[in-house]
């Protein structure tokens, strides 16, 4: 479980924030959204909201950024490709300083900190922390590593030789199977992450497990069917045809694409809604393209239904990029509410997301520590905070307030100065 993410000269991101999923001692909603391990309370799901450009999208790069150099370091190691730093650009201060990462998070009962800094080249410093005792297990600075004899002994020399400096360490213990390295490397791998703007990559990964896991499958036939979209069954295939076969795409494309014994895999998804007649008697079903007939809101849950259901049932973490991208409020409703519920959500998995839908600022469906803001000051730099941290009190409207720019965190349109909204 994760505790909180920490970055700092990332992108939009000058100065340290922090998205923290540890619950304050707010009792609102407390049986149902947080989590309570032993002394630790963490908040089951928090809301990013914020202008465009504001960083909410930053929040959510730098955790890429996070994981993409923890899984991939040691194949850049071995190539000139630039390491996943990206500095904030708009200040002398930074642009020749790394870009920081860490995260705390939960294993084993117990409160870990693992972080990096990089630039494009090499790692610049690294470390394991545990919170127990306050020890550090192992901590880097360039190449030199020093890790604990007593309470890390996988951190041993021959490693620590073999560590280049555009590769974790962390990375080059779990590759040679040093166990409690390779338990925090499957925590992060085991991260879903589902992007804003490209769906695509959701869509494939839920389109496979569609046809080739069958209880995966009835489960995302629940899930569509209980989200009520009018439909009662799903069909899925998939073929592999000659190119030249391909519908819809002029002769002149598959020449240029495709070699003339070329095969891909021609996919069909059919989703079944129940047919009624002038009297309104149900007369049967009838076959609906997914991709042609469907509403984007419909493709958009059936892309989303497999990692969601893959991180509920496996007490994993999911980051959502723009939940609300095609879908219905209601619909990003029911999502936020599934992971706040003990019944649907019984290992206790984790929802972080950004969104711009006002609806959710309910304080029956989100408490005020688990609404997040990001703004950006006149240099530009993303801050973040959520409501708990300008002390909001209980019982107002969050979305009116925000609206009226009570929050900050909304753009600024210099000719809607006197705009009022409608309530």
């Amino acid at each position: 479980m994760l505790l909180n993410l920490k970055i700092k000269n990332f992108r939009s991101i000058k100065d340290e924030v922090v998205l923290d999923l540890q619950a304050t001692n707010d009792k609102t909603m407390k049986s149902s959204s947080v989590i309570e391990n032993n002394d630790v309370s963490l908040l089951k799901s928090v809301a990013i909201y914020g202008a465009n450009a504001s960083g909410k999208s930053n929040i959510m790069k730098a955790f890429v950024a996070f994981r993409v150099m923890v899984l991939e370091s040691l194949l850049r190691g071995n190539t000139t490709t630039a390491l996943p730093s990206e500095v904030f650009k708009l200040s002398s201060e930074t642009e020749s300083q790394p870009s920081f990462f860490e995260i705390s998070f939960l294993i084993d009962n117990e409160i870990y900190q693992y972080g990096f800094e990089i630039d494009k080249k090499r790692v610049l410093a690294e470390w394991l922390k545990q919170k127990k005792g306050n020890k550090t297990l192992f901590s880097r600075t360039g190449q030199e590593i020093e890790s604990n004899k007593n309470y890390f002994k996988e951190g041993t020399a021959t490693l620590k030789k073999q560590t280049s400096e555009r590769v974790l360490f962390l990375s080059v213990l779990s590759s040679n199977n040093a166990p409690f390295s390779k338990k925090i490397v499957h925590l992060i791998q085991n991260i879903n992450y589902i992007s804003g703007t490209n769906r695509g990559n959701t869509m494939d990964f839920s389109f496979g497990k569609f046809l080739e896991d069958e209880k995966m499958a009835e489960q995302m036939k629940h899930f569509i069917v209980e989200a009520d979209f009018g439909i009662v069954d799903i069909q899925a295939s998939q073929k592999m045809i000659l190119a030249k076969e391909i519908q819809n795409m002029p002769d002149k494309f598959k020449e240029l694409f495709f070699k003339e014994d070329s095969k891909i895999a021609e996919r069909s998804l059919k989703f079944l809604h129940k047919k009624f007649d002038k009297d309104q008697k149900e007369v049967g079903n009838e076959s609906l393209d997914f991709f042609a007939e469907e509403s984007e809101g419909t493709q958009q849950m059936f892309a989303l239904s497999a990692p969601i259901i893959d991180t509920l049932e496996n007490g994993k973490i999911l980051f959502i990029d723009e939940i609300d991208a095609s879908l219905h409020p209601i619909l990003c409703q029911y999502l936020i509410t599934i992971f706040n519920s003990k019944e649907k959500n019984p290992n206790n998995a984790q929802l972080i997301f950004s969104t711009h839908d006002v609806s959710l600022l309910k304080e029956e469906l989100l408490r005020r520590d688990q609404i997040y803001f990001t703004e950006k000051n006149k240099f530009g730099e993303t801050e973040l905070f959520s409501l708990s941290d300008i002390s909001e009190r209980k019982g107002v409207d969050f979305a009116k307030r925000y609206l009226e720019g009570r929050y900050n965190a909304l753009p600024y349109i210099s000719e809607f100065e006197n705009l009022k909204f409608a309530r």
